[in-house]
């Protein structure tokens, strides 16, 4: 037994002053005895306060005698180091909920048997998952042949593609992942618009190759014409006229694929880039070009109430209008009319392009912004377009705080329109209409 010094000092001093005492009372055995009783309890005492102190240990012993403080002490480091232990992990595992339930992807902890442990809340939309099912097996919660396999890690590479059951044209993918041996981790997204984003790559590559090809395939024809057949200078002034056409077209796919590149590259303008826009101007520009490509064969009657200048990129802008313009002399029977219009809204500013055309079906509606995208797509052909324009028109008005809308009814016509908000609008500059100026033209 190893003594404390204090308790021993303390004995041995209680010892020998009961045994003085006894001895000047003739009886020093009784002495003794009573010094080691007021030793035991002293001993009692503290025993009893730290036994109180056990009972809640957060807080430091109170015992007054250093061998008991000593103990208490000691005990109280371990706690304390248990407890700052146990407060990191509660910590890490706070954490680790919160990043789970931060997730858009569904993750679902289950036991060896397929058992549900946890699950965020990704988990509950994309799984249909209550909070009643921690417990219930996945596999039963969960009625997908292949997915139940990956649940029940029958499947060798532990990932799968599968349509979900809850929700139509949804795809997801599954992944298992064993974390220890009666453990398993399944993670679950949504892989529909990435998958949708990967056909429209394809679409665009299979696109691209196709527009080229056409009028290389004339070029190429004309070209070996010219080299493999003696002709006369009136043929071949006949043919290399009949090159520019394919060759235009070409140029104009080229230079329109680089200006959507540059557009969905580029980040939002800075405010000293811009430059104030005389709409009016801008729009007259973009009729005359509008008429030029229709040749007579359609009335362009254009309406500017006000005359308040954007905030913006001009050729930019230029080339949004203009693309919008030029779509409805496409789209437009001969003879039809186009009115273009410039007017106040609550909020800003609407440049407005209305067709009496052949209309867009409602399904097609939410895609026609797409790279190479035509709803009727032979008649496009026929006069032209690279079927890039509505995708530059809806890059450029995002860059300029705005978006591009369509209302359109089948065999009657369709509105295009975008609005300028307020802040992109500026005071109209010297030289440039005075505001509240409305005039028409046909």
């Amino acid at each position: 037994m190893n003594w404390h010094p204090q308790d021993l000092r303390t004995l041995l001093l209680l010892l020998g002053a009961g045994f003085l005492i006894g001895w000047l009372f003739g009886q020093p055995g009784w002495g003794l005895f009573v010094g080691a009783v007021v030793f035991i309890v002293l001993q009692q005492r503290e025993f009893r306060d730290f036994a109180g102190w056990s009972d809640r240990p957060l807080r430091r012993p109170a015992n007054k005698r250093e061998s008991w403080q000593d103990v208490g002490n000691s005990l109280f480091r371990s706690v304390a180091r248990s407890r700052g232990r146990t407060h990191a992990a509660l910590r890490q595992l706070r954490t680790m909920r919160t990043l789970a339930e931060a997730m858009p992807d569904a993750v679902v902890v289950i036991d060896g048997t397929g058992n549900i442990d946890q699950f965020n809340d990704a988990a509950i939309s994309m799984l249909n998952l209550t909070r009643n099912d921690r417990g219930g097996n996945l596999a039963s919660l969960v009625r997908q042949p292949d997915f139940v396999s990956l649940v029940r890690g029958q499947l060798s590479d532990n990932l799968l593609e599968f349509a979900s059951p809850f929700a139509e044209g949804v795809r997801l993918e599954a992944r298992r992942i064993d974390f220890d041996d009666d453990r398993a981790l399944i993670l679950v997204r949504d892989v529909t618009q990435l998958n949708r984003l990967l056909s429209m790559r394809q679409d665009f590559i299979a696109n691209v190759s196709h527009e080229l090809r056409t009028p290389l395939t004339v070029i190429v024809g004309y070209i070996e014409t010219l080299i493999s057949e003696d002709l006369d200078q009136e043929t071949i002034n006949a043919l290399v006229q009949k090159l520019i056409s394919p060759s235009r077209r070409m140029q104009a796919l080229v230079d329109d694929l680089l200006l959507l590149t540059r557009l969905e590259a580029s980040p939002t303008p800075l405010p000293e880039e811009l430059v104030s826009i005389d709409m009016a101007t801008l729009i007259d520009a973009v009729v005359a070009d509008g008429r030029a490509m229709s040749q007579g064969k359609h009335q362009l009657e254009v309406s500017v109430e006000g005359a308040a200048s954007v905030l913006g990129i001009e050729s930019e802008l230029h080339s949004a209008c203009s693309n919008l313009v030029s779509n409805a002399v496409r789209y437009s029977p001969d003879g039809g009319t186009i009115e273009v219009s410039w007017m106040p809204v609550d909020g800003g500013a609407r440049f407005s392009v209305r067709d009496h055309g052949i209309g867009i079906p409602a399904e097609h509606l939410s895609r026609i912004t797409e790279r190479f995208y035509r709803v009727d797509l032979a008649r496009a052909r026929i006069r032209g377009g690279t079927g890039l324009g509505l995708a530059i028109v809806k890059h450029v008005l995002k860059r300029h705080h705005s978006e591009l809308r369509v209302e359109s009814e089948l065999g009657v016509g369709s509105n295009f329109y975008f609005d300028v908000p307020q802040r992109q609008l500026a005071e109209p500059s010297s030289g440039q209409r005075e505001a509240g100026t409305v005039y028409h033209l046909k």
